[in-house]
């Protein structure tokens, strides 16, 4: 962080209060950390006491102490730095345990959405990510009528769905779970008038497309034929979105056709987006 003695008197102090079990210190504590980290570089050598002062206010029943302890949380996991040691003090688990409890209250769930999709940008957060059980959870938000609840969530999909060829290869349970979502990507990417939900949507197709089992229930739900189209409409649009979208489609294509259309170079890309 910077040098100044002012913020780390600051730091300390706020510490302190976000392992109060007053409820109104918790809230001082979480509101005024999530100004802190907007303007402060933080070492890694002080992240150690945050990440656990955020385990402790996240889970929080209170709506306001959650909201603003994940903002904090989100924007600094950002930090590449940072990450190894939001896993070691069980950061993914308690985000994801967060996510289950405020999924009905918008605001707490963008926050906490926005942290997901950064841990699952990393291949060192997504274990403890897989096993929270929340694949489930993430399908039923890419429905939601929320925009940013459901891109969040497709772009969170995305990501987990780019270890489709690694860690997810022999994960029977989580493929299991995932494959019940293809179904719901492809209506999204063939129907939704939003560029950012029908991206991303591309995007996790493209991904899955790397698994064998995945592949199959794409194949078997007419997914060839859907990016095909979809990669007939992007070349028509000069719109950023559609040409990366292009790059899914074409992705996709080579895969699903098990190599015999599309560039080879295509693929081997993978799609991952931090928030």
């Amino acid at each position: 962080m910077h040098d100044s003695r002012g913020n780390f008197s600051t730091l300390q102090h706020l510490l302190q209060l976000s392992y109060s079990d007053n409820p109104e210190e918790q809230q001082k504590a979480a509101v005024e950390l999530a100004k802190l980290v907007e303007g402060t570089v933080f070492p890694a050598v002080s992240f150690g006491p945050l990440a656990h002062a955020f385990c402790r206010l996240v889970p929080s029943q209170n709506r306001t102490v959650a909201s603003y302890s994940a903002r904090a949380l989100k924007m600094l996991i950002l930090d590449d730095a940072l990450r190894p040691q939001a896993v070691h003090a069980g950061v993914p688990s308690i985000v994801c345990a967060a996510i289950k409890q405020w999924e009905d209250e918008i605001l707490c769930l963008r926050e906490l959405l926005g942290a997901l999709q950064t841990l699952c940008w990393d291949k060192n957060c997504i274990k403890p990510v897989l096993q929270a059980d929340i694949i489930p959870h993430l399908f039923e938000y890419i429905q939601a009528s929320d925009d940013e609840v459901s891109v969040l969530s497709l772009a969170t999909v995305a990501n987990i769905l780019a270890f489709s060829d690694t860690l997810l290869l022999s994960d029977n349970i989580n493929i299991e779970a995932l494959g019940v979502g293809m179904t719901p990507l492809m209506e999204g990417l063939r129907s939704s008038q939003q560029r950012p939900h029908r991206f991303y949507a591309a995007a996790a197709i493209a991904n899955a497309s790397a698994h064998p089992r995945l592949a199959s229930i794409l194949k078997q739900n007419g997914g060839l034929q859907l990016v095909r189209e979809i990669e007939r409409q992007s070349l028509a649009n000069l719109h950023i979105l559609g040409s990366k979208m292009s790059d899914c489609a074409q992705t996709a294509i080579y895969r699903l056709s098990e190599g015999k259309e599309g560039d080879a170079n295509m693929g081997t890309v993978k799609y991952r987006f931090k928030w």
